[in-house]
């Protein structure tokens, strides 16, 4: 019982710096989308390193499991290279999401 309480106060412990940061990169990514034009690689790199730290911090503190913050930051960063390259259609859309749940299932089921 006492390793329970300990375990539950190590993982809350890291829940401010984390949600501090997100706040942080979140206003990064909007700082960039609302003060820049994306004219040049640099910018559309910036954009998205930004986005996926964002999106990857606060989905890993939504789920409360990283693996699951990173896969969501990647389909959605995949999915916005896709609609960048102009073949962002539904299918691909599917195929993405269906891969990339099947790849969150196989990591739940390792973990459990």
């Amino acid at each position: 019982m006492k390793k329970t309480i300990a375990v539950k106060i190590k993982k809350r412990r890291n829940f401010l710096p984390t949600l501090m940061a997100t706040i942080i990169f979140w206003g990064g990514w909007g700082w960039l989308v609302y003060s820049f034009p994306p004219s040049s690689p640099f910018l559309i790199l910036a954009f998205g390193t930004l986005l996926w730290l964002a999106v990857f911090l606060t989905s890993g503190l939504i789920f409360g499991n990283s693996k699951i913050g990173a896969l969501v930051a990647c389909w959605l960063l995949l999915f916005l290279i896709f609609r960048y390259f102009k073949i962002g259609n539904i299918l691909n859309l599917s195929l993405l999401t269906i891969i990339f749940f099947l790849l969150a299932f196989s990591f739940y089921k390792r973990v459990t």
